[in-house]
């Protein structure tokens, strides 16, 4: 059988198929087919200065109907969706997971907003912590993920008021990236050292794995102040704010 098999591949059009179906394993829903059309419009019509308008959105049937409707097709996505598809999804949830609770001053007011309250997500029933760290995280290994991912709270990265799509996400991530670690709410020099967010200490692991260092990866997307002070610069914790990221 192995014979067989390899004087077959000899062929070379049969060879670029096995090529071809060996990438696309290696790359999962590559293709994106959850359309974010519905998502796009909700943040067009609410995202308000890096907060979001939870009571505008309350008074807004049509949109209101866009994000039901993004959040039904969240539901039954393929599992195999790409990268950016998750974090929309993500992100719609926590919208949804609040405009239902409105009005709430924290999502901390409600009980296990991350680790119990279930959503149907990919045709499973899922809580948010299991799509940023069953899915997300050890299946896309990228840390800009972090900046990406919004919680509803205001020391939270900014949600971005443009919904994520493979063919600009690299971009998008960067991006925000670069606008996290310029936004005095995530990041500040302090006597040679920096304080940053407590995400920076949650997640450590994946700034170490993608830039060697929390401070490393800091350094690669911060300004002058940044770039310029040593890679053992020492860090500090900013208290982060559960408020809920209501826009004002």
């Amino acid at each position: 059988m192995a014979r067989q098999t390899l004087t077959r591949f000899r062929n070379p059009v049969a060879l670029g198929a096995l090529v071809l179906g060996l990438l696309l394993s290696a790359f999962p829903g590559a293709a994106q087919a959850l359309d974010v059309a519905p998502w796009q419009r909700v943040l067009t019509a609410h995202v308000r200065g890096g907060g979001f308008d939870y009571a505008g959105l309350r008074a807004d049937p049509e949109r209101l109907a866009d994000l039901n409707r993004f959040v039904e097709a969240v539901g039954a996505m393929d599992d195999g969706e790409p990268l950016a598809s998750w974090l929309n999804a993500y992100n719609a949830l926590v919208v949804h997971g609040i405009i239902t609770r409105y009005p709430l001053d924290s999502v901390r007011d409600v009980d296990g907003f991350f680790n119990t309250v279930t959503h149907r997500i990919a045709g499973h029933s899922r809580t948010l912590d299991y799509v940023e760290n069953q899915v997300i995280r050890p299946r896309f290994h990228d840390a800009r993920i972090h900046v990406a991912l919004n919680c509803g709270a205001r020391s939270c990265p900014a949600l971005s008021s443009r919904a994520f799509t493979t063919r600009t996400l690299d971009r998008d991530l960067d991006r925000l990236a670069r606008a996290a670690v310029a936004n005095r709410r995530h990041v500040r020099v302090v006597d040679g050292g920096l304080r940053v967010s407590e995400i920076f200490f949650w997640f450590s692991a994946d700034f170490e794995r993608d830039a060697g260092s929390v401070v490393g990866w800091l350094k690669r997307f911060g300004g002058e102040a940044i770039t310029a002070l040593p890679d053992d610069a020492p860090l500090s914790r900013l208290r982060y704010d559960w408020r809920l990221n209501a826009a004002r």
